[in-house]
């Protein structure tokens, strides 16, 4: 790896770290959640407690410079006793992959269930979305999660 290269990975790393931990302290008062995918994925989100949240994905699968994130904001409508819905528009991209560094917009819509009725803290999670890649076909994804949330 070259002194470029090397120098191009750190910058972008660097970003990453200052938006994860922007994203964080934006409601670091709040509850954060992780959640593991089917897709060799995991998220970290913000509450879902409240009207808007985030959720910062990676998707794990790959290459180091072809290692895929997505940053998604969500509206959470009204929670049931048992599930929750979002809706959320997100852009995803590869930051050490060369010059393009945004590939796709997302439209994810998922539904969070509550199995066990008196422990919330853990749910399962269904979302599907639609990518609209910038120089492709758009494409219908799907992926199925275990999330846990810290907090009240």
């Amino acid at each position: 790896m070259n002194i470029n290269k090397k120098s191009f990975i750190m910058k972008y790393l660097k970003i990453l770290v200052f938006l994860v931990i922007v994203m964080l302290s934006i409601e670091s008062y709040a509850q954060i959640g992780v959640t593991i995918y089917s897709k060799n994925s995991f998220a970290i989100n913000t509450s879902q407690n409240k009207k808007i949240s985030g959720e910062f994905k990676t998707f794990a699968n790959c290459d180091f410079e072809e290692l895929l994130m997505e940053f998604d904001v969500f509206y959470n409508f009204k929670p049931g006793k048992h599930h929750r819905f979002s809706l959320g528009m997100g852009i995803n991209g590869t930051p050490f992959q060369g010059f393009d560094y945004f590939q796709a917009l997302t439209i994810p819509v998922s539904i969070e269930i509550y199995p066990l009725k008196e422990f919330r803290k853990i749910s399962i999670l269904f979302e599907f979305a639609p990518v609209i890649i910038f120089e492709d076909n758009p494409y219908l994804r799907n992926l199925l999660g275990i999330r846990y949330s810290f907090g009240e």
